[in-house]
């Protein structure tokens, strides 16, 4: 299943990669990639992670999460 998680405060490419690093690390979560300029994370995740999971491992990462939404689309 694929999500966007917008988020506050991706400042840089090396902020959006660190969080998509250490989102990939967590349980459930088989990729992940960071866009600081859009200030969100594309990621892919099994169907038995929630978006309050995911919510929970962006907040972890000293991130305020503005909203988790499905990703539709190949190129969105």
């Amino acid at each position: 299943m694929k999500k966007i998680v917008t988020v506050t405060d991706l400042c840089c490419e090396r902020c959006a990669r660190r969080l998509a690093d250490k989102l990939r690390l967590a349980d459930g979560v088989l990729n992940a990639k960071g866009d600081y300029k859009k200030n969100r994370v594309l990621v892919e995740v099994l169907s038995s992670v929630t978006d309050e999971e995911l919510k929970t491992l962006v907040e972890t990462e000293g991130y305020e999460v503005v909203f988790v939404t499905e990703r539709k689309g190949l190129f969105k």
